[in-house]
Formats: structure tokens, sequence, C-alpha cells
């Protein structure tokens, strides 16, 4: 529309120019002028093709269009820049958001890290008491196997007492008792000591995946790279155009 107008103003004025050139000649010639010459007819020939009222409206009308194509022009530029202010500052909201959640996401890595650092602590702390626990067991285990072991010698060597000696009196129940009670508590012992085995081997476990955890917690960059990049920002004119 603008193109339009602008082609219509600059063919006007070219035209006007010219007649202007034309009149302004005209109105300097006199008798003596040397360019003056006879043109039979031309009184009877009608050159025009307006009138003073559809002159002047010809050029209010390019006047007015080009007014109208100017206006619409303005309206659109404003509109233009509105979109753009207002696609920038979305852009900025959304640059700010984006950034916020990066923060957060790196203290919620941050703060998830630190809380199995801290279990780990305490996982560390609860394997070496099981492993603790284990040596102790081993240790009764291992104590209550010499008395075990004199009882049961003592059993065998009496039932080579010989004929009438070979009583059921009472060192000898007492030496059955004895034997076992040893014997009960050494298997009640050794289910502790390989439920204390299973114990710790589910803590390493839990201990591999907590350190698998951490180190994955701890290599996690790409969210502070991301972070890096996204500190600087175009500015609103350069959002818009203007830079």
């Amino acid at each position: 529309i603008n193109r339009d107008a602008q082609h219509a103003l600059e063919q006007d004025l070219c035209d006007k120019h010219s007649a202007h050139c034309i009149d302004e000649k005209c109105c300097k010639l006199r008798n003596t002028s040397d360019s003056i010459n006879f043109y039979h007819g031309a009184e009877k020939a009608d050159g025009t093709i307006s009138v003073p009222a559809t002159w002047a409206k010809f050029s209010e009308d390019n006047i007015r269009g080009s007014q109208h194509a100017r206006a619409n022009s303005v309206k659109l530029r404003d509109d233009a820049e509105a979109g753009l202010k207002s696609t920038a500052q979305e852009m900025w909201n959304h640059f700010i958001s984006t950034n916020l959640a990066f923060h957060n996401r790196i203290a919620e890595v941050a703060d998830a890290k630190n809380k199995l650092q801290a279990q780990l602590g305490k996982l560390l702390q609860e394997i070496f008491q099981a492993e603790d626990t284990i040596m102790l067991l081993e240790r009764s285990i291992k104590a209550k196997e010499y008395p075990l072991k004199v009882a049961q010698t003592c059993l065998e060597a009496r039932t080579k007492r010989p004929n009438i000696e070979l009583c059921r009196d009472a060192p000898q129940l007492q030496l059955v008792t004895e034997v076992c009670t040893i014997d009960d508590t050494l298997q009640i012992l050794k289910r502790c000591l390989q439920e204390a085995h299973d114990t710790l081997q589910m803590l390493n476990l839990y201990k591999s995946k907590l350190e698998h955890e951490i180190s994955v917690k701890a290599n996690s960059f790409i969210d502070k790279k991301c972070t890096d990049m996204c500190k600087v920002f175009p500015s609103t004119p350069q959002l818009i155009g203007y830079a």
C-alpha cells in the first residue's frame, strides 16, 4: 500500500513538474521570442482530459490515499512493535523462570547428595558395628568350642570305664547336660553369626547403591553447564530488533 501511494505521489508530482515547466515556458513567450510559430488548428483540438475540479480532486485523492497509507503503516508498525515488546517480555519471563528452575534443580540435587552422604555415613557406622558383632560372635563360638571339647572328651573317656563302673552317675548326667547346653548355645551363636553375615552383605549392597547414587549426583554437571550457558541473554532492544 505504501509503495502504491508513493508511486502515485511521485507520478503526480512528476506530471505537475512537467506541466509547471510548460506553463512557465508559455508565460515567458513574447512576440519577439524565437520559438514561436504557426500551429493551424491548435485551437480546435482539445488537448485536455480534466477540468479544474477533477484536476484538484485527483491530487487531493492522492494526498488522502498517502495519508491513509501512512496512518495504516504507523498502526501496523505500532502493532508490530507492541507484539515484539510483548514477545520480548515473554521471552525474558521464560528466561528468568528457566534459570530459576535450573537453580532450584541444582539445589535439589545438592540437597539429595548431602542426604545420601549422611545416610552413607550412618550406613558405614552400621557396617562397622555389624563387622564388630561378627568378630565378637566368632570369638564367642571359638571360646565355646574348648569347653565342648573338654566335656565331650570326658564323656568319651568315661565310656571306657570297665564293667559295672560304666554307670550313668551324676557326673555323667552333668557332662551330658553341659554338652547339650554348650551345643545349643553354639547353634544359637552360629545362627546369629549367619544373620550378621547376611546383614553385613545387605549393608554392603546398600553401600554400593548409595555410593553409585552419590557418584551420579556428583557428576550431574549438565544443569550447571546449562545455567552457565543461560547467563547471557539478549536485551529487549535486541530482541525487538533495534540493535
